[in-house]
């Protein structure tokens, strides 16, 4: 896609994202509390059906799509929901300096909100740990992954791809608040990211100082070079953000969300050899 037109469209999809506020607005309402105690009751004597109906209009707005993330059982409940949000001024903080303000830029990101119930506990948690920048989204139209029409699609799919790397990131023994870069496959091309201290510009946060997986550009097959391929030897992600990994004298084949524990492990040491330290000036596109 010309480089004006894909400008137009990813500010275009920007414009069309909730505002991120409006996660901040819904957390100091009554309702995350109500809806807590709905889902709680709820889960006790109904099917998943009715409790997704009881707690729907207490999560949407703001979030957009509530559903049952894993199979309900008696040894487990959950209702899963999601927002994609656009943050106009988002923060990026300088990666030697938590405190030093690097740049502002147009983003979007992923947020998820779970709420489980076992027999000994119910549970509830918000995070943020997808970002993708306006750049990023420019890169995908420019070179072709996405068009005005599947863009919507691939954003979801590759920040939930991000997100559940992100999660992995957690559990391997890199620097929870080092500053990494990553070369993830996707639809025969390349996301470029970086763990990074982004915040979506507003002045209280319901994580902390919580680092997020940022999607920082996007390669076509054809822009790879030799060394990029070597450190993604072994992954590819498709279209709808299915995995295949052939680690470790093994091959893996993984649904997005559905991960099991040896699936976690592969992409677990899959990832901290990817993985480099982040270089202050950005080297890609």
């Amino acid at each position: 896609m010309d480089a004006s037109l894909a400008k137009g469209h990813a500010t275009a999809f920007l414009q069309e994202q909730p505002d991120h506020i409006s996660i901040l607005e819904w957390i100091e309402s009554p309702q995350p509390a109500q809806a807590f105690k709905k889902f709680a009751l709820s889960s006790q004597m109904e099917k998943e059906g009715r409790v997704l109906e009881a707690i729907s209009p207490l999560i949407c707005p703001p979030f957009t799509e509530v559903f049952i993330p894993h199979p309900w059982s008696e040894l487990l409940k959950s209702v899963g929901a999601q927002l994609i949000s656009a943050a106009p001024e988002s923060e990026v903080f300088h990666p030697d300096n938590i405190d030093e303000l690097w740049y502002d830029e147009k983003s979007v990101f992923l947020n998820n909100l779970l709420y489980t119930a076992t027999s000994e506990k119910v549970e509830s948690s918000l995070l943020t740990v997808a970002n993708m920048s306006h750049h990023t989204i420019r890169r995908m139209l420019e070179r072709s992954i996405a068009d005005d029409k599947s863009l919507d699609y691939i954003v979801r799919v590759s920040m939930a791809v991000a997100r559940d790397l992100a999660q992995i990131f957690g559990l391997t023994s890199l620097e929870q608040h080092g500053a990494y870069e990553f070369i993830i496959p996707f639809m025969g091309g390349a996301f470029f990211a970086e763990t990074r201290n982004v915040s979506p510009g507003i002045n209280k946060s319901y994580q902390g100082d919580r680092w997020v997986f940022s999607l920082r550009t996007f390669y076509s097959a054809s822009m790879l070079k030799p060394d990029h391929l070597e450190r993604m030897a072994g992954m590819s992600i498709e279209k709808d953000g299915s995995m295949r990994l052939r680690w470790l004298g093994q091959t893996r084949e993984m649904q997005r969300g559905l991960l099991k524990q040896a699936d976690v492990n592969h992409l677990k040491s899959w990832l901290q050899a990817n993985a480099r330290p982040s270089r202050k000036k950005s080297a890609v596109s």
